[in-house]
């Protein structure tokens, strides 16, 4: 860290900026002059190899103080790669930090104001601060994020195993697949796995402990995020969709029908399908569909093959099953979660994205202030 401060790595591209007289200074790790044209600041930090929002809440009141005896200095933290969450953190607890991708934000009110985010380094998996850190948007591990958003109250880690459990024996779609003689689908997951995704939630301050229950205190942020991580991956899986004329008209309900001739096992309506049925606020221009497995594909080669003016037919293969947790029907409709909902319009984004927004206000906030 120090030659890399030497060389200048971390203000690649700003024009100005650079560190000088890099030394060592106990009890700090090394301490530098930061310029920026004719101003300068004395930088004193600490390195760490990586560092999560959790362990910053712990030295947050120790820079406080620092600060708050030595007006004209910066305290900061060096890492590596700082996490979007730690900068994030940092940055609201007043806390100053750089990192070898380029991330700074080094603060001293009246003085010298730096920052730059947004900067990906090559490896961001060493952000997490924690070998057992999981990522808990991906997989089997966003069941658990889903169960939380679903129902945000205390949790044990045995409660959410039970939670999991009782969705997949009651839910829609699943019992469909079992009942065509596919039983193996399930929402189950590991002890072991919900323990490290509940340690890396908290770790990232996503989630706070009780006791032996934990408690999600910002439902609205952690999806949020999941938002985000979700629609970087999005369009990937969208360019493995099959997409089919529609000859069956705009209702859904007739859609639906008309499904019900085809051998689909199973299926969910996603996005602004989905979102219409609980929050109207667009017209449908396509029709998302999520099957839950792709061998269901083969069953659409019934489907007419005319071209019309109706929204078109896009079937999707979920990137986890647990897309379909909390699935309902709604007059017979199946469709997934408000919260999956969700997600694919913010992924969609344009128009798309203000459905979303009103999706969130008139159901799942409302929802989330009733449990």
């Amino acid at each position: 860290m120090v030659r890399a401060l030497r060389e200048q790595l971390p203000f690649v591209q700003l024009s100005g900026i650079r560190a000088t007289k890099v030394v060592e200074s106990p009890p700090f790790d090394i301490r530098f002059d930061l310029e920026s044209g004719s101003n300068t600041v004395r930088v004193y930090a600490e390195i760490k190899q990586t560092i999560s929002p959790k362990q910053l809440e712990t030295i947050a009141p120790w820079v406080a103080r620092l600060k708050a005896l030595e007006k004209d200095a910066a305290f900061a933290i060096i890492c590596p790669i700082l996490s979007p969450q730690a900068q994030s953190y940092c940055m609201d607890a007043g806390i100053d930090f750089l990192d070898l991708a380029g991330n700074i934000s080094i603060n001293v009110p009246g003085r010298f104001v730096l920052q730059r985010t947004g900067q990906r380094g090559r490896n961001s998996t060493q952000a997490t601060g924690n070998s057992r850190e999981v990522n808990v948007f991906s997989g089997r591990f966003s069941r658990i994020l889903r169960v939380l958003l679903e129902k945000p109250r205390e949790w044990t880690l045995s409660e959410i195993a039970r939670e999991l459990e009782g969705e997949s024996s009651g839910n829609a779609v699943l019992s469909k697949m079992a009942a065509s003689g596919d039983p193996a689908m399930t929402f189950v997951v590991s002890l072991g796995s919900i323990s490290k995704a509940l340690s890396t939630l908290e770790e990232q301050l996503w989630i706070r402990r009780r006791g032996s229950s934990v408690l999600l205190p910002e439902p609205k942020r952690l999806l949020v995020a999941w938002a985000g991580k979700y629609r970087e991956r999005y369009r990937a899986r969208l360019r493995k969709s099959v997409t089919y004329p529609n000859p069956f008209g705009k209702d859904l309900a007739k859609i639906n029908r008309a499904f019900g001739t085809l051998p689909l096992d199973g299926f969910a309506f996603t996005g602004t399908a989905a979102a219409i049925l609980r929050a109207p606020f667009l017209d449908l221009d396509t029709v998302d569909i999520y099957l839950p497995s792709s061998y269901q594909k083969a069953g659409l080669l019934n489907l007419p093959d005319r071209q019309t003016k109706n929204p078109s037919l896009r079937f999707m293969d979920p990137y986890d099953l647990g897309v379909f947790m909390y699935a309902r029907r709604y007059e017979g409709i199946p469709a997934v979660s408000d919260v999956q909902a969700y997600l694919d319009l913010v992924a969609r984004g344009g128009r798309d994205q203000k459905q979303a927004e009103y999706l969130f206000e008139n159901v799942i906030e409302p929802m989330w202030k009733a449990a």
